[in-house]
């Protein structure tokens, strides 16, 4: 309806500067204009005071998202991401440290001995 289209462009007319040039617009485009109430660094208003929290999400998902796409152009279901990223992992995981414990493995999986897993304090 009109009312839709004008509810619309008045959402993307008042975005603030730092909003219109920010990297995730493309998915946030500034969020509902009711949060809108903080300033930019700048000191411009209209910032939605969720703007660090979906920065930090867009960006943490940004390379998943886009080998998940890349595998669906490819004709591949996108879950096969879960075995891609469990090789990478298996490939920055450190040597095992020996333990004084006996030398079990850490239940979590990830191949550290249970002693020494996680970087936690040490098991007697």
């Amino acid at each position: 309806s009109e009312r839709q289209r004008r509810f619309g462009r008045a959402k993307l007319d008042t975005l603030p500067r730092y909003c219109r040039e920010c990297s995730v617009r493309f998915a946030c485009h500034g969020g509902c204009p009711k949060d809108r109430f903080v300033e930019t660094p700048d000191g411009e208003p209209g910032l939605n005071y969720l703007c660090a929290g979906y920065k930090a999400f867009f960006q943490h998902i940004d390379r998943p998202m886009r080998i998940m796409a890349g595998l669906l152009l490819q004709g591949r279901a996108p879950a096969e991401i879960m075995g891609l990223y469990a090789e990478e992992d298996q490939r920055k995981l450190p040597v095992a440290i020996s333990c004084s414990v006996g030398g079990d493995p850490c239940p979590s999986g990830t191949g550290r001995k249970l002693e020494h897993g996680h970087g936690g304090p040490r098991r007697a």
